[in-house]
């Protein structure tokens, strides 16, 4: 695999040296920046300005020229209101509904994404054993498409799902999580917050590990204890990572969609009906069409997230000038001078409440940290939860995989896959359920049923079929079964559409844009990070200002492009649009920044 890396490398090493001939060495970053430039431009700036246009027409007619003009009326109709806040009183009360939606899930699922990310960080950065283990634990759910993971959940909270199963076992009574407004609103949050949060644990545990072990020993020297050296060092330290994190999980909320869709569909009422899916209605589900609505929602949102994201850069700064500045006096630059500046502007407010809050955690369960053996004692228990949190869901549905249709269905339901004995009748050409049946003369038995009628069931004995049909009510039998681990519903899966076909589709696209968008996006951040030319604060400024825009907002006229390339019902018109993405040039510089220059330089 290294020397097919090397190999490709060295392939294109060649071909960018004789570039660099004709270009020099500033002209090189324009040849790194177009290829990400040309595919950005194309299928992210040009859709929104198309985007604005379409904002100020009617009808249900896809093609701009068949749509009139109607001014500014779909804004109008969003913000026709007498109060906002009660979207009962708007002309589009969804509208407001899903603004409000949005903003509440916002702010909720990024705390809790936050704090739960940053605790399980500080467990795995730790002694212990099985770390490997416990990493891949929390990461695997990362992994797992947003629908699998809607459906696990909503497998596991229905009515007579695992969770009420367990609340009637101890006692209580079935709880309605997927339809009632305050639970639905709950579990969404829950479960973004458990399909996500291990890719930013993996963010902040690298972010942990750069920070020197020396100075946590120099506290311990000044005997410091562990709640004051993670207030004083790791917190300040570790504030360039929570800064991506914040911005990453808050770009990730924003444009939530397909989890929700899968897992409530928005509802009960508008409950969980969110901004993107408030786009998607109107833009493809309704049998109206309203594509301008849609067009003038995807305005207002992402004008509100270009001006959010503008202001926390000017905030912030970008670190291009500072980055110059530092380098002249050989400072270090981990993650832009500019950066770690405005991160003390930026974050103080939120590092000072997480300090508050960790002085009083340190105050209420300092007791818990104050020993190794109780510090131990938390670890593995936090670590031994977090194994039953992450991996116990996906193991709840391999196993019920391989349950019959009548198992998955019963309640309480089973851990384990049961499967009813079926025994071959001599004279009946299929094999016939087995019970044990209580006789009315207090004995038992064990008889087929031949066929049910109403309240009663009709059974034979299977070693004498010519003796005569038994009648017996269904309360006096029980089936007769086995763990037996059935295969049936991964053959009839395989078989009931072409499986083979939408893999084969997948693992294109997966491969294709992964290595593409690696390709594109690395030659476009080593560009930002390690050229000095005319335009880079522009061109950096103009990717991050729309780091934040969720596909729905271009969703219309990149598919009426991808139409007019031909790329409709193909591969490509997946795999183009997707390599050229902002978030792919900000992670990559982020880190690129962290390289000397010295290294490149030798």
């Amino acid at each position: 695999m290294n020397r097919f890396v090397e190999g490709f490398v060295n392939i294109f090493d060649g071909l960018f040296n004789r570039i660099q001939q004709f270009t020099g060495v500033t002209g090189m970053a324009y040849v790194f920046l177009t290829p990400n430039m040309l595919v950005f431009s194309i299928f992210v700036l040009f859709p929104m300005l198309f985007n604005f246009v379409y904002t100020f027409t009617g009808s249900d007619k896809l093609f701009l020229n068949q749509r009139p003009f109607v001014g500014a009326a779909n804004l109008e109709r969003l913000f026709d209101c007498d109060d906002f806040l009660r979207p009962a009183t708007c002309d589009e009360d969804l509208f407001a509904a899903a603004v409000l939606n949005t903003a509440s899930f916002v702010v909720t699922q990024v705390a809790v994404m936050i704090g739960v990310s940053l605790l399980t960080a500080v467990v795995l950065n730790g002694r212990i054993r099985a770390r490997g283990f416990f990493r891949s634990v929390f990461f695997y759910p990362v992994l797992l498409s947003p629908i699998v993971v809607a459906l696990i959940w909503r497998w596991m909270l229905q009515e007579n799902g695992l969770f009420n199963a367990v609340i009637v076992g101890l006692g209580g009574e079935k709880l309605r999580f997927l339809t009632d407004r305050n639970w639905a609103r709950f579990w969404v949050v829950m479960v973004s917050v458990w399909s996500l949060m291990g890719f930013y644990t993996l963010i902040l545990l690298a972010g942990l590990q750069a920070i020197p072990a020396d100075l946590y020993e120099a506290a311990a020297i000044d005997g410091a204890s562990s709640w004051r050296a993670f207030r004083s060092i790791t917190l300040p330290l570790l504030a360039p990572t929570m800064l991506v994190v914040i911005v990453l999980s808050t770009i990730r909320a924003v444009q939530i969609f397909d989890v929700v869709f899968a897992f409530t569909g928005g509802g009960p009422g508008s409950a969980t009906l969110y901004i993107v899916h408030y786009i998607y209605n109107n833009g493809f589900a309704s049998p109206f069409r309203e594509f301008g609505l849609a067009a003038a929602t995807s305005l207002v949102m992402a004008a509100v997230l270009i001006v959010l994201t503008v202001i926390q850069i000017r905030v912030q700064g970008t670190g291009l000038e500072d980055e110059e500045e530092g380098k002249a006096k050989g400072l270090p630059l981990p993650g832009g001078a500019g950066l770690r500046a405005g991160l003390a502007r930026t974050l103080g407010p939120l590092l000072a409440l997480l300090q508050a809050v960790v002085d009083a955690l340190g105050n209420g369960l300092g007791w818990l940290f104050s020993t190794a053996r109780r510090r131990s004692f938390f670890t593995y228990g936090y670590l031994l939860l977090g194994v039953i949190v992450m991996f116990g869901p996906v193991l709840w549905l391999v196993m019920s995989s391989f349950k019959s249709s009548g198992d998955i269905k019963r309640f309480p339901p089973r851990f384990l896959p049961y499967h009813q004995e079926l025994v071959a009748v001599e004279g009946y050409d299929e094999p016939l359920p087995l019970y044990n049946v209580t006789l009315e003369d207090g004995g038992l038995a064990q008889l087929v049923q031949k066929r049910r009628v109403g309240l009663e069931a009709q059974m034979i004995d299977p070693a004498d079929p010519d003796a005569g049909v038994i009648k017996v009510k269904l309360g006096d039998r029980q089936p007769v079964e086995s763990i037996r681990f059935s295969f049936d519903n991964y053959t009839r899966g395989v078989e009931s559409f072409n499986f083979w076909r939408y893999l084969y589709n997948s693992v294109v696209v997966t491969a294709s844009a992964t290595i593409l968008t690696l390709f594109v996006n690395s030659m476009a951040a080593f560009a930002l990070s390690k050229y000095r030319f005319r335009g880079r604060g522009v061109i950096f400024m103009l990717i991050i200002s729309t780091l934040m825009v969720p596909l729905s907002v271009i969703l219309v006229p990149a598919f009426l492009l991808i139409t007019a390339l031909g790329w409709n019902n193909q591969l490509i018109g997946i795999i183009i649009p997707t390599i050229g993405t902002p978030t792919g040039v900000f992670l990559l510089r982020q880190y690129m920044l962290t390289i000397p220059d010295e290294l490149l330089d030798s």
